[in-house]
């Protein structure tokens, strides 16, 4: 890694995700979450853009409100709160975003603006100490 800058392409942002469509249950969103404990749902519309996530909290709050699950679809329940970033965006501007508006969720879209990868909690601690350890190398 010499002076080139690191980018958000050069994280693995495959893990710990999956996606549902719009108009998808919330039964369907509950098995998928099952699949993949500490992970999230990335809710995409058909032409793969995203539209929110859903994770425990969420369906948990739609379960606590008496929601139909095998009815109720994960647009009625998705968070909407996401930030997008672009995959050739430097790392550490990235981060600082991301510190300043604290999104729920933060999703990587590629240059057409359609989903690429989950930007998890451990994407995050790993981009942190990247960073850190590039001021540390000056690079």
């Amino acid at each position: 890694m010499s002076s080139e800058k690191v980018t958000v392409a050069d994280l693995d942002l495959n893990d710990e995700h999956m996606t549902i469509g719009l108009s998808d249950t919330l039964k369907e969103a509950a098995k998928r979450l099952l699949s993949i404990p500490g992970g999230v749902l990335v809710v995409l519309a058909d032409d793969s853009k995203v539209k929110g996530v859903i994770g425990h909290k969420q369906l948990l709050l739609a379960i606590d409100s008496d929601a139909d699950t095998k009815n109720a679809t994960c647009a009625e329940h998705m968070e909407m709160d996401f930030m997008e970033v672009k995959l050739d965006e430097d790392l550490q501007v990235v981060m600082q975003k991301i510190r300043q508006r604290s999104p729920q969720a933060v999703v990587a879209i590629d240059e057409h603006g359609d989903f690429n990868g989950y930007f998890s909690p451990n994407d995050y601690q790993a981009s942190r100490d990247l960073v850190k350890s590039l001021k540390k190398l000056k690079l």
